[in-house]
């Protein structure tokens, strides 16, 4: 995606009811959009979610006032369930018990004020965890059935575990392949948009160790990318790069998302 067109559609995303009026104004698949969202959001929250922490006791203070979950969180600007778990912190009860089981929470306040917090979440609730990796599940599904597909022999990261293999990409190629030109040992998968926040962090945390490994590889963003990212000898692709697998890639970029 063009950088100028990427940094207008993330500048217009403020909520989630944003994503469908600017997936139409830009011609783009509100998944796409959507996870566009998702990570400023999780952005913004990294940067400003650990002042707020520190201040756990006035937060508390303001609940114990009446101010409810939601209304705090739309103050603050933070997910729902990140200001939960604030709260559950500051009243001394394990967020896992109360996030995995909200019934049992005795208060009868509180327990609703949670579940409407873990409803209205999309990006930090445990439901919208497991929505993200059931999306990385699928995208690896696809590129599995598109290397058999093409006859291509791979090791995938569990197999690749069982040998002990530590800093493991998706599918590691039993021999190179070629393409665009280029000799690719290795796929990974991502389920996200490929921004240059994110892919210079997953260059240093993932794929240099890939290529010191084995070599340059293939790295999917099946949600698109910049087209200012550094490949650094890699290639990049997302969804539209699998011919074949329309009914597949479509599921993935339908998975999940709220408009």
């Amino acid at each position: 995606m063009d950088k100028s067109k990427y940094e207008e559609v993330y500048e217009l995303l403020e909520d989630i009811r944003d994503i469908g009026p600017v997936a139409k104004a830009f011609d783009i698949h509100p998944g796409i959009v959507y996870t566009i969202f998702s990570q400023k959001t999780v952005f913004k929250v990294k940067s400003n979610f650990s002042n707020l922490k520190r201040n756990g006791p006035a937060q508390l203070e303001q609940w114990n006032r009446g101010k409810t979950i939601l209304d705090m969180a739309k103050t603050k600007k933070v997910p729902a369930t990140l200001m939960a778990s604030l709260i559950l912190k500051e009243l001394g009860i394990p967020k896992k018990i109360a996030f995995n089981s909200p019934a049992r929470i005795q208060n009868r306040r509180l327990r609703q004020e949670i579940m409407e917090a873990l409803d209205k979440d999309h990006f930090f609730s445990p439901h919208a965890h497991n929505i993200q990796l059931e999306k990385g599940k699928l995208g690896e599904e696809v590129i599995f059935r598109w290397l058999k597909a093409h006859k291509i022999d791979f090791l995938t990261e569990d197999q690749l575990r069982e040998k002990n293999m530590t800093k493991t990409p998706d599918f590691l190629l039993s021999e190179p392949i070629m393409i665009d030109g280029k000799k690719i040992f290795w796929i990974e998968s991502k389920a996200m948009f490929g921004d240059e926040k994110e892919h210079k962090h997953y260059t240093k945390k993932q794929f240099s160790h890939y290529e010191q490994m084995s070599g340059h590889g293939l790295i999917v963003y099946w949600y698109g990318f910049l087209d200012t990212l550094e490949s650094n000898g890699h290639i990049i692709k997302c969804h539209q790069f699998f011919k074949g697998f329309e009914n597949e890639v479509n599921e993935l970029l339908n998975f999940g998302v709220h408009q």
